[in-house]
């Protein structure tokens, strides 16, 4: 069974020969080090901070490299900035994205990271050039990668969930001001977002990716972010049209997010086709999810990140086992950690995982032990 079968079997709640395997992402200094290649010092995953195609080019074809090794069967690519756009550099050496996040350099990471914002009111957004989602480039990176993995492996093209990208473009603070003082403005905010995801989606679809990622965490280790109110009211109405966009060209469409989202599963179980992450150190307990939802929801997860960092190889072998066991039976399950491999998580317990999964995730599941 190919790749690509395997995975589409998983999708439709099947068991195909074997449980596959991906991550969400995969920070750098893995990357270069499964590649066996060295990318240009300023170049990291985050295609959207920069329109230097060879750069791109360079990181693409070094992620392409590190999943085929790895086998894995499902690759994710973010969206492209558009041709020619490039990031405004501040004196103090963070850079304005297309969105008005602030972003300092992460150099352990080798990574841009959200560290402020442009917006001190809500005047400031209605006077910002709102980006274009049809700008030509947009979805290079993702034409990159279909082009170098053909029908290989599945590709996932990804979306930011307007919610997050609110609250990222704002700071949480203001946001959460703002959302109590002018909550019919977060509203529109969120909207528009979303009006710019489902035409991006177009684009994908157009650059033939296999499948629609949504990014952007709702919850933190105690529950959601915001009352649940306000997912019912305002988040899942614009996230169900955004899954809509997705469904209407015939691609499922995998929510990720972090933290407790017991008290909002029912909802997300009604309205997307997956969740990544389900995440073990917030409560989300993967045998009990797949309990419930597992004959809706594509489950995707949840090797704990945290334990990647700090356990042994023996102890993610037998954490490995636990997933498999508790998840994979009668197929609509991928094996993943419970976010993705960023720089603290040590490699030989990333690639402990994955040989995990290979030797026991086998249909049909016998594991004993």
């Amino acid at each position: 069974m190919n790749k690509k079968d395997r995975v589409m079997m998983t999708f439709d709640h099947e068991e195909p020969d074997q449980v596959p395997i991906t991550e969400m992402a995969i920070d750098v200094v893995h990357l270069e080090k499964l590649a066996g290649t060295k990318l240009t010092a300023d170049t990291s995953p985050q295609t959207q901070v920069t329109s230097d195609r060879r750069a791109e080019e360079d990181m693409v074809a070094t992620t392409v490299l590190a999943y085929k090794k790895l086998g894995f069967e499902l690759i994710p690519i973010e969206l492209s900035a558009p041709d020619g756009w490039n990031p405004k550099r501040n004196p103090d050496g963070t850079i304005s994205d297309e969105w008005g996040r602030l972003l300092s350099y992460d150099a352990k990471c080798r990574s841009w990271v959200s560290s402020g914002s442009v917006f001190s009111a809500p005047e400031d957004f209605e006077r910002f050039p709102f980006p274009d989602p049809h700008a030509p480039g947009r979805t290079f990176a993702i034409e990159e990668t279909k082009r170098r993995i053909g029908d290989e492996m599945v590709l996932g093209g990804w979306i930011k969930d307007p919610f997050a990208t609110a609250w990222e473009m704002f700071k949480v603070t203001d946001f959460v001001r703002w959302l109590y003082e002018r909550p019919n403005f977060i509203r529109q905010v969120i909207e528009r977002i979303a009006d710019f995801n489902i035409e991006v989606t177009k684009r994908i679809v157009d650059a033939k990716a296999d499948l629609i990622l949504c990014s952007g965490d709702y919850a933190e280790k105690k529950g959601p972010l915001v009352p649940v109110k306000f997912f019912k009211d305002v988040i899942f109405p614009n996230l169900q049209r955004q899954v809509g966009a997705a469904h209407r060209a015939g691609l499922k469409f995998i929510k990720h997010t972090d933290g407790n989202l017991n008290p909002i599963m029912e909802d997300l179980a009604n309205i997307v086709d997956g969740l990544q992450s389900i995440d073990p150190t917030a409560s989300m307990d993967i045998s009990d999810v797949k309990r419930r939802y597992g004959d809706r929801l594509i489950l995707i997860g949840n090797v704990s990140v945290d334990n990647l960092c700090t356990r042994t190889k023996e102890e993610i072998i037998q954490e490995t086992k636990e997933c498999l066991r508790n998840a994979a039976a009668g197929g609509g399950y991928m094996l993943s950690s419970s976010n993705s491999w960023y720089t603290d998580a040590k490699l030989e317990n990333c690639l402990a995982m994955v040989d995990a999964g290979r030797k026991y995730g086998r249909y049909p599941i016998t594991i004993l032990d």
